[in-house]
């Protein structure tokens, strides 16, 4: 998985790069097919946001965004959001296929004695 991090309005430290990659490297136990994250870190006036883009292989991306004082507090309310959007589209993925059909099953209609 790619993680991007980007800085607005403010010196983006290593500690601080680590400390996002080490916290969504946790989305793929989610869901496999996350193939990479866009991260925004915004510093404004009195608070920090957090932005998160998180593309899924074959599906629409998945967003979330949270403010705080800082950013550490920020990050964990994005990736407990992203986890949680992650856990229930991976819940609803259905497999469309029909069931094999196996030797055990009887067409309906079909009886083992006379009947009239």
């Amino acid at each position: 998985m790619k993680i991007s991090v980007t800085a607005r309005h403010f010196e983006l430290t290593e500690a601080l790069r680590d400390q996002v990659e080490q916290r969504l490297r946790r989305l793929e136990r989610y869901h496999q097919r996350v193939s990479h994250v866009d991260v925004t870190l915004t510093e404004e006036k009195r608070e920090k946001r957090v932005e998160a883009l998180a593309g899924v292989d074959g599906d629409v991306g998945i967003y979330a965004e949270a403010r705080a004082s800082d950013f550490g507090t920020a990050l964990g309310r994005v990736s407990d959001k992203l986890a949680r959007q992650l856990k229930r589209r991976h819940d609803r993925h259905r497999d469309h296929q029909a069931p094999r059909l196996g030797r055990d099953i009887v067409p309906q209609g079909v009886t083992g004695g006379d009947e009239e």
